[in-house]
């Protein structure tokens, strides 16, 4: 049967939980860029053509420090940012505060090419904890590490609306029994990116996925596993999966086979890197049948 698309996005997954957007009318958005200073799947911040708004959904480096050089190239960028977290921003990389919105959960921005909804997320929790001025959060001079203490202090997800009505659900975090009341709230998306982690409960994360009830979701953040792994291997004792478990293939299969299995309109997407796509919704409404 033909259906009749109307426009959508494009978009492409540059690594972790980076995502470039091209939204209808043209603009450009960036989610958590980490660019040339990426240990993964590195992008230069030189081959991007245009940007006009960038989401943080919190800053640790691993999401935040391509920042400067973004604001360098592109200083009439609107960046968007938690609230706790805009000074340590500037403190850190230099930024014109002029140029940031600093966010609250609930807080709707509408914008002449897009509406941004800020909802308050909660970062992942280690058996550890995080304390103030310990372990990750204190830098080797003895000082409070900004990014580490506030990248997990403060988080936020967004649903990106575009003026076609076109939504895109940008999640990450801890899945708990709150995020998943709390996204009842923002359902009915096209496509959601999506935080995946061998530490998630499936049944959990396939209830957040029908709470946000999108066309298509895509996964991200497992890209970095390797790297922290190897770095850091006291967090594979935050697994519930034996060891040798612990990598790409069967994490993501076994997600994917949970959402094929628990939520039945949503495709499991795997995109490469780097790699634009175009993503259109059917004229029949969310929840529809979605082109890639």
């Amino acid at each position: 049967m033909t259906r009749n698309f109307r426009s959508g996005i494009q978009l492409r997954w540059i690594n972790n939980a980076g995502f470039e957007v091209i939204l209808p009318e043209g603009a450009h958005l960036l989610v958590d860029p980490w660019l040339d200073t990426a240990q993964i799947h590195p992008l230069s911040a030189a081959e991007l053509e245009r940007v006009d708004y960038v989401l943080l959904t919190h800053i640790h480096f691993d999401h935040a420090d391509s920042i400067a050089d973004i604001q360098k190239r592109f200083p009439q960028a609107r960046i968007i940012v938690g609230d706790l977290s805009a000074g340590p921003l500037c403190e850190r990389y230099g930024v014109n505060v002029e140029k940031l919105y600093r966010v609250r959960g609930g807080e709707v921005y509408e914008f002449a090419d897009v509406k941004v909804e800020a909802i308050a997320g909660r970062h992942t929790e280690s058996r550890r904890g995080s304390y103030y001025m310990q372990g990750n959060n204190r830098a080797k001079d003895g000082t409070l590490d900004l990014g580490m203490w506030y990248g997990s202090l403060e988080m936020f997800n967004y649903r990106i609306t575009a003026p076609n009505g076109f939504r895109l659900m940008v999640w990450g975090g801890m899945t708990t029994d709150e995020q998943i009341n709390r996204l009842k709230a923002y359902r009915d998306n096209d496509v959601a990116v999506m935080h995946v982690s061998p530490k998630q409960d499936l049944q959990m994360f396939t209830d957040l996925v029908n709470a946000l009830n999108p066309g298509i979701v895509i996964p991200h953040h497992y890209d970095l596993w390797d790297v922290m792994f190897k770095e850091n291997p006291g967090m594979l004792a935050d697994s519930p999966l034996p060891p040798e478990k612990m990598n790409e293939e069967y994490v993501l299969g076994i997600i994917k086979e949970a959402v094929q299995r628990d939520c039945p309109y949503a495709s499991f997407f795997i995109p490469e890197h780097h790699q634009w796509y175009w993503v259109g919704i059917s004229c029949s409404g969310h929840g529809g049948e979605n082109q890639l």
